[in-house]
């Protein structure tokens, strides 16, 4: 092509000098400096095509190796504030203090994260995420830690042999139930469900230490998912001494409508798409519970619904959940390490999407009940029922990525004084004006 353009430069420029009228000759010169003159022309018009050609090409290689990077790395980040005012948990309606309880105000970073994910090769995946927690608290609930905290989330490598197989080494998220899979960020509700739910004894954040297998049929028609992990560890003159005694767990997840790929899961899809899955959950550890003199066998299971369905004039969402806990009779509460909670609980959620943008959204009314029961084993502990009823508004603004919640909550601690009998079921009320965004 460039020898074809510098061809019919040659011919032009000959065809207008060979016409020019014999008076212009003293202006352009004789013939023999004009063609001389034209080919010191098409000589520089040479060159610089192959100057260009030559950056291009090199230019070309650079945006091609961004481009390759971009394939293979990818940075996010999650970020989680709020302002919360709660009902002070110290008062009792019975305590004689004049004029009721007082209330709690808060500005809270919930949390922010850091995700990073490479791709070593097509076949093999690494990720590794961090969170920044803004907390008073250590990592198991307990009073005394450090806030502004960094720690670790995930730090696994992914193998895949095909869509049936693939191999997950290190921490990670395991098999578990649909509200741990979905993380903070997933779930329909703005929090996660509250007590009693996904009440696993997994090391930090729902994760642990282990490998886990998963794949899926038909785009994720169907879905299994099983992990080997370290589990709870009770520690020296504690339950479960020997660390050869694993935590098993599996997951099976059955979609009848469409399909929801990959390992994790979302609790709404904002509807875009219609769902109705089955989860159930099975977890065991021998040992993994009890006391010193008597370890005893950790079991529990659980089965999750969930039904989004786009109607037209708007998307509804309807969850559901139970869980069982067994720990072998041993004492354990929902919040005591110690030993695993025991017990049962479940949760029931409905959500209304409306179809029209308002604004920079769509709003979404969502309610959900929480309810847990642990064994009798834990009365003594004054460990009773709990629930927790929530009533929101959130405005979507760009789905899982960009959202703002208003929450109402009623909640029965179940727990009280010794000094006052009657209150064992103490009720808190608590306003949270919550705004997530990821990217």
């Amino acid at each position: 092509m460039r020898k074809l353009m510098i061809m019919l430069v040659v011919i032009i420029s000959c065809v207008i000098l060979s016409n020019l009228r014999s008076g212009n000759a003293a202006e352009f010169g004789t013939l023999e400096e004009r063609m001389n003159y034209l080919e010191t022309r098409v000589s520089e018009l040479s060159t610089t095509s192959d100057n260009n050609a030559g950056m291009l090409k090199e230019h070309g290689s650079l945006l091609g190796g961004i481009k390759g990077i971009q394939d293979r790395v990818s940075v996010g980040f999650g970020l989680r504030t709020q302002f919360s005012t709660t009902e002070d948990a110290a008062g009792f309606k019975d305590d004689g203090v004049a004029g009721g309880r007082s209330w709690d105000k808060d500005f809270d970073v919930t949390n922010m994260r850091l995700y990073f994910g490479a791709k070593v090769t097509d076949n093999i995946r690494v990720e590794f995420n961090t969170e920044i927690s803004n907390t008073d608290h250590t990592i198991d609930g307990s009073s005394g830690g450090v806030s502004d905290d960094v720690r670790l989330l995930d730090a696994f490598v992914e193998y895949t042999w095909n869509d049936y197989f693939h191999i997950r080494f290190g921490r990670h998220l395991p098999a578990s139930d649909r509200y741990n899979l979905d993380g903070p960020y997933y779930q329909n509700s703005y929090d996660f469900p509250g007590p009693g739910i996904s009440a696993y004894p997994f090391k930090s954040t729902g994760r642990d230490e282990g490998v886990s297998f998963w794949g899926q049929y038909k785009g994720g028609k169907f879905k299994w998912q099983a992990s080997v992990l370290e589990g709870a560890e009770g520690g020296r003159g504690a339950f479960n001494e020997d660390p050869d005694h694993f935590m098993y767990t599996g997951r099976l997840t059955l979609c009848l409508w469409e399909p929801e790929p990959g390992f994790y899961n979302s609790s709404t899809f904002y509807g875009k798409k219609d769902v109705l899955s089955i989860g159930l959950v099975g977890v065991y550890q021998s040992d993994g519970a009890g006391t010193a003199a008597k370890a005893t066998d950790y079991k529990a299971w659980n089965i999750d619904f969930l039904l989004e369905k786009n109607l037209g004039w708007g998307t509804i969402d309807i969850e559901a959940a139970y869980f069982n806990y067994n720990n072998g009779a041993t004492s354990g509460t929902s919040t005591d390490p110690s030993s695993p909670f025991a017990g049962y609980a479940w949760e029931a959620g409905f959500s209304y999407l409306y179809p029209e943008k308002i604004g920079w959204g769509y709003p979404q009314f969502v309610t959900r009940y929480v309810e847990n029961n642990p064994t009798q084993a834990d009365s003594s502990n004054r460990q009773w029922t709990q629930s927790k009823l929530e009533l929101a508004l959130h405005y979507i603004i760009q789905e899982h990525n960009a959202k703002i919640a208003l929450i109402y909550s009623h909640s029965t601690l179940g727990s009280g004084a010794a000094e006052f009998e009657d209150d064992w079921n103490e009720t808190q009320d608590s306003i949270k004006l919550g705004m997530q965004f990821q990217h």
